[in-house]
């Protein structure tokens, strides 16, 4: 029997489809010749029984003599199908994921199962379709080939938890307040970062400057900047005053200089994942796991790009065949022979470790939810852009005299836009103008400006720098912000990532350790990538190991007599009306010591609040809101169904609010419109469903 095992259920149809005409058993379907069943992510973990159960400082540091592993609670079943499934087969296709992740996901199980026969590859980043599938398995390689990348993957795991579990104990032993403080190989460096930044900013003192402005028309309006010493004119309060002054009674001014030059823009690289996170983040304020997630469902559900969690933002040389196969599919055919003109800058297997940029496999369906087609449509203008012309444009630079003093205006023209015209533009050419001749003044003004601090991180810039830093893999650094996120170390505020109380506590006891070294995690990193790379196999595997357990030890070692001080917890009645603002608005609560919950009331109390149509204020209760003033209610539930906050705040602005998933008392579903009148939810009906109470518990 030939086993087929996918990473996902999804996948695992996909391929069942291809071979055959499935048919659907307990865990596994059979197709032509072969039995196809699927994992679901990992399904083992580490047993947490190979370290001593009482947290304890004189049991650091935990060095396990081998990794046992058990079945990750919920998976018992399936891995138990699995199973019994290895004890018959004779030929056993590895189709996880085509990446480290991957193929340590398919490993752990056949370790765990205790199969040793003969396992093959399938390895591909395109999308597996029918014709993908039935061609990848004519090819499949041998399981021996990617021991390397296996044995990377393992070091990253057992290296991970090694790091963890060790300074993630002492930290939280040593903090001793209730709360477990997790130190990790990745996510600590990147803390460092964003409170590093964070501190910058607050002990950055402003400066106050002023500048001199002059508005200017000669067909159209534009505008220039005073000059000092060919730069702009930082000057002070009195001085920028006095020249706005004098300035004013002069009436036309004189271009003495411009200069203009053209250049030349080349298509900018394809995408990676991190740099279409990055993108997304900028443009649609997409979180680095939500845009992961819509590309993985691009992948696998629409087969519509390919594999995303790359790092590459090239194709290999031996990809231009199928570029030219995909332009033809998006219908730009015009392209195609441009494929063989683009060199290196698009094609250079030197930039590739396993999978090449993500790129459009096909064109999107009509049905495509909006958010996915905005993702599609960032790697579509990065891939089709790659074999258009150039973007060519002209920078214009004039200086115009105003009595003795000189201001400089610039604009940009476009000449030929070539790749950017799949981009939005904003063209802000400056009127034509030559050496000598006059222009009409019409404004001077003097303008306060102050020197501005680093900005804050957000995911997108957060990502660049992670990636600069070699911080994490493209497909781990999405769920590294999430962690820090989720265990209280940095919080969302708007768009800008922030560090909280714990987040900086953690720093800054560890500001003495190398955990918090990005230049250590990225020499870790590349040694891991190294295993894989250079065919290191099982001796890279122990060589990291056994390196990070030395590290560990001087950690340990070092961090031991350091005192924790923790933030103080805010009070149940504050901490109570964070939650439940939280609730209602949707946002998580970061953590609970004070400064935390100030700084979170600060950022969205204000969205929290309720008035009511009548002018009073409303109040939020465990079943509902109620006006304090006329006593309406709103219930959280009616109907059977979840009210939202922002419905309820609709309602009692007075609006009516269309709505789904309300049930009769039959237990119908059915939609409806309900609004809010004499102090009640109440229904319009342009259904055939019966009468349903005014109070909405019919």
């Amino acid at each position: 029997m030939w086993l087929v095992i996918a990473e996902k259920p999804s996948v695992a149809m996909d391929i069942a489809r291809a071979l055959g005409r499935p048919e659907r058993k307990d865990g596994y379907v059979v197709s032509g010749n072969y039995v196809v069943t699927w994992a679901t992510g990992h399904m083992l973990e580490i047993d947490e029984g190979i370290a001593p159960r009482r947290w304890r400082l004189e049991d650091l540091p935990v060095f396990p003599r081998e990794f046992r592993y058990v079945p990750i609670k919920g998976k018992e079943r399936q891995l138990g199908v699995i199973s019994k499934l290895l004890e018959k087969a004779e030929v056993v296709v590895n189709c996880g994921d085509a990446g480290r992740e991957g193929e340590l996901i398919i490993r752990e199980i056949l370790r765990y199962s205790g199969y040793v026969g003969k396992t093959l590859r399938l390895w591909t980043s395109e999308a597996l379709t029918k014709d993908v599938v039935l061609r990848e398995f004519k090819r499949l390689r041998p399981s021996q080939d990617f021991d390397d990348l296996y044995y990377s993957a393992l070091a990253r795991q057992h290296g991970d938890w090694i790091v963890g579990i060790n300074l993630s104990r002492l930290v939280t032993l040593k903090a001793n307040n209730g709360e477990v403080w997790s130190v990790g190989r990745v996510q600590t460096p990147t803390l460092a970062l964003v409170v590093k930044r964070d501190l910058e900013i607050e002990s950055f003192k402003p400066e106050t400057y002023y500048v001199v402005l002059a508005g200017f028309r000669k067909d159209k309006e534009f505008q220039g900047i005073l000059l000092r010493n060919g730069e702009e004119a930082k000057l002070s309060k009195e001085e920028a005053l006095k020249l706005e002054s004098s300035l004013a009674k002069i009436r036309r001014g004189v271009v003495k200089e411009v200069q203009r030059e053209r250049k030349e823009e080349p298509p900018p690289l394809l995408h990676s994942l991190t740099s279409l996170q990055r993108e997304a983040n900028v443009l649609y304020g997409l979180s680095a796991k939500r845009t992961l997630d819509i590309a993985q469902s691009l992948y696998e559900e629409w087969k519509i790009i390919s594999y995303p969690r790359t790092d590459a933002r090239h194709m290999g040389d031996n990809n231009r065949g199928l570029v030219k196969e995909v332009l033809r599919k998006l219908g730009r055919e015009d392209l195609v022979p441009r494929v063989d003109l683009v060199g290196k800058r698009v094609f250079d297997s030197s930039k590739l470790t396993d999978h090449h940029a993500i790129i459009p496999l096909d064109r999107p369906p009509d049905g495509l939810p909006q958010t996915h087609r905005r993702i599609y449509d960032l790697i579509y203008r990065k891939f089709v852009g790659a074999f258009m012309e150039d973007y060519v444009y002209e920078t214009q630079r004039v200086k115009i005299g105003l009595g003795s003093d000189t201001f400089l205006s610039e604009g940009r023209r476009d000449v030929y836009l070539g790749w950017a015209s799949l981009y939005p533009r904003k063209e802000a050419p400056l009127p034509e103008l030559r050496q000598g001749e006059e222009v009409e003044k019409l404004w001077v003004r003097a303008e306060e400006r102050k020197t501005k601090p680093p900005p804050r991180y957000t995911e997108a810039t957060l990502l660049k720098e992670m990636e600069r830093l070699s911080l994490g893999t493209p497909a781990t650094r999405a769920s590294i912000i999430e962690t820090l996120l989720e265990r209280g170390y940095m919080m969302r505020t708007s768009k800008s990532l922030v560090s909280t109380t714990k987040g900086r506590e953690l720093v800054h006891k560890l500001s003495g350790s190398k955990v918090i070294s990005p230049e250590m995690t990225s020499e870790w990193e590349r040694t891991l990538e190294e295993i894989y790379t250079k065919r290191k196999g099982l001796r890279g595997y122990e060589e990291f190991v056994e390196g990070i357990k030395r590290f560990t030890l001087q950690e340990i070692d070092k961090l031991k007599d350091v005192q924790f001080q923790v933030g103080r917890t805010a009070s149940r009645e504050m901490l109570n009306y964070a939650r439940r603002i939280s609730r209602d608005l949707g946002v998580r609560l970061p953590g609970t010591d004070l400064d935390t919950v100030r700084r979170f009331l600060d950022e969205h109390a204000q969205k929290a609040k309720i008035s009511c149509k009548c002018g009073g204020n409303v109040v939020g209760f465990s079943k509902g809101w109620r006006c304090k003033s006329c006593g309406a209610i709103v219930w959280r539930e009616i109907a059977g169904k979840r009210i939202t906050f922002r419905q309820a705040k609709a309602l009692f602005e007075g609006k009516e609010v269309k709505a789904k998933g309300f049930k009769s008392r039959s237990g119908k579903k059915f939609s409806a419109v309900i609004y809010l009148e004499d102090g009640k939810v109440k229904f319009k009906f342009n259904t055939n469903v019966g009468p349903i109470r005014g109070d909405g518990k019919g």
